[in-house]
């Protein structure tokens, strides 16, 4: 059943679909955090005086390197799709059909943010080029009892394409 996209002006995670490898749907996604950074290094004035500074004060920043491109992943872990099967990291049947260990994840892979705005419009942004640089299960004896998988990806490529 699809529901109806709020009428809103703020972006909620109602709009929010997530797709994984093979235009699947990756459920049951309670945290998404994609970041990145990149080195700012200031440059200071080292002269007495020089256009009204003083020597230390800063003249410039000069940008570097994007770097940090990760996404924080939280999903409830299901029986029937574990969150290294949903996101195409299984491997071989041969070899067993769950990622145990990150060394055992052998290529990337892509995954798209879908939003859908109030007006109909949507927007597709694709992270190429991931792979799990960690992943752990948080298991609780109280509470809902609900076992939460948490993760990191790292992203190469952050692209627009639709």
């Amino acid at each position: 059943m699809a529901y109806p996209v709020p009428e809103t002006l703020t972006r909620t995670s109602h709009s929010l679909t997530i797709i994984g490898p093979g235009n699947k749907v990756i459920g049951s996604i309670n945290g998404w955090n994609p970041a990145q950074s990149k080195t700012i290094t200031p440059v200071f004035q080292i002269a007495t005086e020089y256009n009204g500074t003083v020597s230390g004060d800063p003249m410039e920043k000069i940008p570097g390197n994007v770097t940090g491109q990760t996404i924080a992943v939280q999903r409830y872990d299901l029986y029937i799709d574990r969150m290294e099967k949903a996101f195409g990291t299984a491997f071989s049947a041969a070899a067993g059909s769950d990622l145990m260990m990150l060394t055992q994840q052998d290529r990337p892979f892509a995954v798209q943010e879908k939003w859908k705005y109030p007006n109909g419009t949507i927007e597709v942004i694709q992270y190429d080029g991931c792979w799990f640089s960690n992943i752990g299960r948080n298991f609780r004896s109280d509470g809902d009892r609900i076992i939460n998988v948490n993760a990191t990806l790292e992203w190469t490529k952050r692209r627009k394409i639709q």
